[in-house]
């Protein structure tokens, strides 16, 4: 009975008050790949909130609660519930599960169960997925999802809002002036006015027509 509380104790206590916390995954490097600003050894633990940044000629792969995430070079990548959050670079994601890709305010998942393998880049103000197998379906906050289907990508902006800038209907038309108002119409009527005056000028020796000519 003794052993019996000693093993609660140990065990089953710090489960319940650190479970939380505990390790979500396993990452594994080559190169230059830092776990939360301290140079990664041959492996770690990772869990929700630890960062992942690799440098050039360096990647990472995670194994994520049976699910596999390759980082590629130059790439920040947060570990967080639900998935990972790519901050910068490219990740291809190999699941059975619904584990997520966030992007800026994308999320990219799974559409089924079935074994699905999907990228995600982020570079140049771009946010690009490719559905190499299965289908995924991304989307952004109350918006319906959109499905990206197998052998199929899609490029977005990366700007809050999902991409959509917020159009200013409030703003007044311009007025536009009159025609004379403008430099280059004042110069115009003025060279029209000389050309005439000029032709009228140069009539003056002719006979003046008499309106009851006919």
């Amino acid at each position: 009975m003794r052993a019996l509380i000693v093993w609660f104790l140990v065990v089953l206590i710090p489960l319940t008050i650190f479970g939380a916390d505990m390790p979500s995954g396993v990452i594994y490097g080559t190169g230059s790949v830092y776990l939360d600003g301290s140079l990664l050894g041959n492996s770690m633990p990772v869990s929700s909130g630890d960062v992942v940044e690799t440098k050039d000629v360096s990647g990472a792969h995670v194994d994520l609660d049976g699910s596999t995430v390759m980082i590629q070079s130059n790439a920040i990548v947060r570990v967080k519930e639900g998935g990972m959050a790519l901050d910068r670079g490219s990740v291809s994601v190999g699941t059975r599960k619904s584990i997520s890709v966030f992007a800026r305010d994308f999320q990219i998942t799974p559409t089924s169960s079935d074994w699905t393998q999907f990228e995600v880049a982020r570079s140049s103000g771009l946010i690009h997925i490719s559905a190499i197998k299965n289908d995924v379906e991304i989307k952004c906050g109350a918006q319906v999802p959109t499905v990206i289907r197998e052998g199929h990508d899609l490029t977005r902006a990366d700007a809050q809002n999902c991409g959509m800038v917020a159009q200013d209907q409030g703003a007044p038309t311009p007025m536009k002036e009159p025609i004379l108002a403008s430099p280059w119409a004042k110069g115009a009527g003025l060279a029209a006015a000389g050309s005439i005056i000029g032709w009228m000028l140069s009539q003056t020796g002719a006979e003046p027509i008499s309106p009851d000519q006919k």
